[in-house]
């Protein structure tokens, strides 16, 4: 497979990255453990190897590594690892008595505290056993270079199925094709720089022929950027990030807030940016912060997905920033001011500026940018935490026969962003994953009740409909 320049947006996450704070995305999956063991009651490791591998055709990415350009003078390319081994990623683990949550999420959290190794693709997969219920934990962990979150719902999607009973089949026959040499890989960085310089003045010179359509797109753009740059309120959250983790998982009644998005007649991620932020203030209350009308703002991310030549769901990406409403108004209120306002930002240009900006990747240099960005991202003061909300799978999934029976996301924390939460639905539950630097957000579990509690506040002030139909119940 060919060799594969780094995007800009990518490049632009790669360089940002504190050595201490990478930015990582991935899941806790567990599943039931008696089609996953063997005989003698020792996991099958070889075959969950032997299965990955069988998949992995229809993820190409997850076999390509990085492959820096000599001097930091340009985007990385995406080459294929001469030398990959499915030993290097398919790991295993015991977590110790009792195996409860506790257990399992203070080895999440060393997990994440971890960085990949940047001379393989940049993912992981560990497979743990001695959880107590007779389950298994599959913990996919994945460099947000390489996939963003429905990205790597492309990734589980290969590797689990929709039926139990499925065959395991051989792996087709990969051949990796050789890296560029150093002098090669610089001469195509420099040639590459050059074409995109060129692009860009000659997309200058078109947009100057339609001088009303550009004007209103410099408008558009002004605006949007206006709304953005304005500052975030001033919370205990926002510290620079250290190397430590904490995280919760947690799981919301799917149903109940499907339940009030109809009766409310808003979208699923009104919803959800609705009880996190009623849990946010619910939180700040209880660590004695509570500045009245403060109202926080939120970084959203937003999906811009296509596929590449080998039908891979590509890692596109852009951002929309949201200001939340106040702790002194009621739930019901909150959800539509949360509504109004996502209406509102998603007709501006906002979405735009994320593409914008990542592009300045493409024609600064790798080295520059590393060493800005990190510095600009640890004191930046325009949004306080990140929520991602994405539709996962209404149907039951299966890896080796094995049913998953639960679905938790996790994103890591970054710059001085110290909370992060993650949102994705499986079958009858919401699965929410809070990761934070427990240095700086210090009661996690203070902040999972908050949410629960929030959960319940704003089904019992929003008349729930009832359905007949569950498959009314959508996620749109």
């Amino acid at each position: 497979m060919a060799a594969e320049r780094l995007s800009a947006q990518d490049a632009a996450l790669w360089c940002a990255q504190d050595p201490q704070a990478p930015l990582l995305i991935g899941a806790v999956c567990l599943f039931e453990r008696g089609p996953l063991a063997n005989p003698d009651g020792s996991l099958r490791i070889d075959d969950l190897r032997r299965h990955l591998e069988s998949r992995l055709h229809l993820v190409p990415r997850f076999r390509r590594r990085l492959a820096p350009i000599p001097g930091g003078q340009g985007r990385p390319l995406w080459v294929d690892d001469t030398e990959f081994d499915i030993e290097n990623h398919a790991h295993t683990a015991v977590l110790p008595a009792p195996g409860g949550e506790r257990e399992l999420h203070a080895f999440v959290e060393e997990l994440l505290a971890e960085p990949l190794d940047p001379r393989h693709p940049l993912w992981e997969l560990w497979t743990l056993d001695g959880l107590e219920g007779d389950r298994v934990a599959i913990i996919p962990k994945v460099s947000h270079v390489m996939a963003d979150g429905l990205a790597l719902l492309g990734f589980a999607l290969a590797i689990l199925d929709f039926d139990p009973d499925v065959a395991p089949t051989e792996p087709p026959e990969w051949r990796p094709e050789p890296a560029p040499s150093g002098p090669r890989l610089l001469t195509d960085a420099l040639v590459d720089q050059a074409r995109t310089l060129m692009g860009g003045a000659l997309g200058a010179a078109r947009a100057l022929t339609r001088p009303d359509r550009l004007g209103s797109d410099l408008a558009a753009l002004g605006r949007a950027a206006a709304s953005t740059a304005t500052l975030a309120p001033r919370l205990t959250i926002n510290r620079p990030v250290g190397a430590r983790r904490g995280f919760l998982q947690l799981q919301l009644p799917l149903e109940d807030l499907l339940a009030v998005k109809k009766a409310a007649d808003v979208t699923f991620n009104d919803v959800a940016l609705t009880v996190t932020t009623i849990a946010l203030h619910r939180y700040l209350r209880g660590q004695g912060e509570h500045p009245p009308r403060t109202r926080p703002r939120v970084l959203i991310p937003v999906s811009t997905h296509g596929t590449n030549p080998e039908g891979e769901i590509e890692n596109r990406f852009s951002q929309m920033v949201a200001d939340l409403p106040g702790p002194e108004v009621p739930p019901a209120e909150c959800l539509a001011q949360i509504h109004a306002e996502m209406v509102r930002r998603k007709a501006s240009a906002q979405a735009d500026l994320g593409p914008l900006l990542y592009s300045l990747a493409t024609i600064m240099p790798s080295w520059m940018l590393g060493r800005l960005a990190p510095v600009l991202l640890r004191n930046q003061p325009f949004v306080n935490l990140a929520v991602s909300d994405l539709p996962g799978s209404r149907d039951r999934l299966y890896l080796m026969g094995a049913r998953m029976l639960e679905l938790v996301p996790f994103i890591t924390c970054t710059g001085n962003m110290a909370l992060m939460i993650g949102v994705l639905s499986y079958v009858d539950t919401l699965g929410v994953g809070i990761t934070v630097d427990p240095d700086v957000v210090s009661d996690v579990e203070a902040l999972g009740d908050a949410l629960r509690w929030a959960s319940d506040e704003l089904t019992r002030a929003v008349r729930p409909v009832t359905f007949e139909d569950p498959t009314e119940l959508d996620l749109a």
